[in-house]
């Protein structure tokens, strides 16, 4: 009983830790992404873990491969991908079902640990429901981390919201790609409503809920921005289940170092210029956005001020993402204006 309880569970623990570095290095290889990589890395650790805490000798000795009837096994499925997005599904379906029956094995022979594989199970559950939804849309849409797309607009709850969602729709046509629901004077209900308006309207990956971890999981955004004053990064992971990327602002390096070391998706820069829309006491400036394009590697926005007249200020920064507000919304014609403010970003970063 004990060997053949040893055996099934050798033979899961490999196939665990097979999917997690196959899944590791996809992240890490074939698609950069930072973040799922450590999410990753940080389940192999635990399973390693895990598996130290079994009599190693005598698993190794309960290994018989030349009689294992599962070898010689396959399927059409297996013996073929038609892209990483299908090696990614396969891996994360094998990894879940490994720690399952190292769960119902251990309960035979090694029932102290059993809580604890129950936990890493769980655990992958969320971590891997992450990372899948990372690296499957990486492959859909040519995206390694955060969505890139260049115009970033910053939108309150004020309009009537029939009003709110034909603006949105009319705004990404005009080339905005992220749309971020920003109003602190709207109550939680109002702010649902809007945020999920919008993902009706421009799509889930479209759309930023500011500061509300709760409101950005209840409408089904995919994106939650946070400030220097809010949850840290590791608590709004905690909160959402891993289940939404996470933008950060930062008015000087040391905070987007620290952003970056976090696993944040992407960063907020500023605020550059005086804005129309909000006061400042202190300005990052110019040189913050040089230092940000010299050593950040996550996407990274200028935010603050920002128009069509300074644009091409923060481009020869070396930025090429702008998050702004009044430049469209205030603007006679918001459509043209964010057309224009599109092609410039769209244009060789050096103008």
């Amino acid at each position: 009983m004990r060997q053949s309880t040893l055996r099934i569970l050798d033979v899961n623990l490999n196939r665990a830790a097979e999917g997690l570095r196959t899944l590791e290095d996809i992240a890490r290889v074939i698609h950069e992404d930072a973040t799922s990589s450590n999410i990753l890395k940080a389940l192999r650790h635990s399973l390693g873990e895990f598996a130290a805490k079994l009599p190693r000798l005598e698993r190794l000795e309960s290994r018989a491969t030349h009689s294992d009837a599962g070898t010689s096994l396959t399927t059409k499925s297996e013996s073929s991908r038609a892209n990483w997005s299908d090696v990614v599904t396969a891996a994360c379906e094998r990894v879940t079902q490994s720690l399952r029956v190292i769960e119902e094995a251990s309960k035979i022979e090694f029932n102290s640990l059993t809580a604890e594989i129950k936990q890493l199970r769980y655990r992958a559950y969320d971590d891997l429901a992450l990372v899948e939804n990372r690296l499957t849309n990486a492959v859909s849409l040519g995206l390694a981390n955060f969505p890139l797309s260049p115009l970033y607009l910053l939108v309150g709850c004020e309009q009537p919201i029939e009003d709110f969602v034909a603006t949105l729709r009319e705004l990404q046509q005009a080339g905005v790609g992220l749309f971020q629901i920003r109003d602190k004077r709207a109550d939680g209900a109002q702010l649902l409503q809007y945020a999920r308006a919008a993902v009706v309207t421009v799509g889930a990956q479209c759309v930023v809920v500011n500061d509300r971890v709760d409101v950005a999981l209840a409408s089904g955004a995919s994106t939650v921005h946070v400030g220097q004053e809010d949850l840290p990064i590791a608590e709004v992971r905690r909160l959402s289940g891993r289940k939404l990327w996470i933008g950060v602002s930062t008015h000087d390096i040391a905070q987007a170092r620290a952003a970056l070391q976090a696993g944040a998706d992407y960063i907020g820069c500023g605020p550059t210029f005086p804005s129309s829309t909000k006061q400042f006491e202190q300005f990052a400036g110019l040189d913050f956005l040089k230092q940000v394009a010299a050593e950040i590697s996550i996407p990274a926005y200028a935010i603050g001020g920002i128009s069509i007249d300074n644009i091409d200020q923060v481009r020869q920064t070396g930025l090429s993402r702008v998050a702004l507000s009044g430049a469209i919304l205030s603007a006679k014609n918001p459509s043209d204006a964010a057309k224009a403010l599109a092609q410039k970003l769209l244009q060789n970063n050096k103008p």
